[in-house]
């Protein structure tokens, strides 16, 4: 092991990750297994991390940071593993700008959701309201139709079971 040796509560505090995150990426192969306090990487030993563990941690936190999601993190850890750093490559840039396109789309489905609701809140709206129930309200629907842009809901690529790390 180079350099020093770390708990996984002082890589957490080192990379800004919280110490869940390190044990989901972990558990999920985005990181390899840390090494163990008893010398094994699956024992019940205590995890410990080295410098180039807690600069790999920081670049995913940093990459989560800017709305990358797993599978193109997985992509650029490759990248560095296999050729260095991963701005140097072609692939580096093909991945952020794949990444730009999504958030393209998002923002063109934010700014439908937008006009959509302020038809839900227009004064004209109000001035045809009318007696209200479950059977006749129309509170929640679009004036107009949402364009498909905006009636979908948002999807992240990458993303299981609502993880938000």
């Amino acid at each position: 092991m180079d350099g020093r040796i770390l708990s996984i509560g002082a890589a957490a505090a080192a990379s800004g990750l919280p110490v869940k995150t390190i044990r989901y990426y972990e558990e999920i192969g985005l990181i390899p297994r840390a090494t163990r306090t008893n010398g094994g990487a699956h024992g019940s030993g205590r995890r410990i991390y080295n410098d180039a563990d807690v600069g790999r941690l920081r670049f995913v936190h940093h990459a989560r940071l800017f709305g990358l999601n797993l599978a193109d993190i997985r992509e650029l850890l490759a990248l560095a593993e296999g050729k260095g750093c991963p701005s140097q490559q072609p692939e580096y840039r093909e991945i952020l700008r794949r990444h730009l396109d999504e958030i393209d789309e998002r923002v063109r489905h934010l700014l439908g959701l937008r006009a959509a609701i302020e038809g839900l809140i227009s004064p004209a709206r109000r001035a045809n309201a009318q007696e209200c129930s479950w059977n006749t309200c129309a509170c929640i629907q679009p004036m107009e139709p949402i364009p498909s842009s905006a009636a979908r809901p948002l999807r992240r690529r990458g993303m299981k079971g609502g993880h938000h790390v």
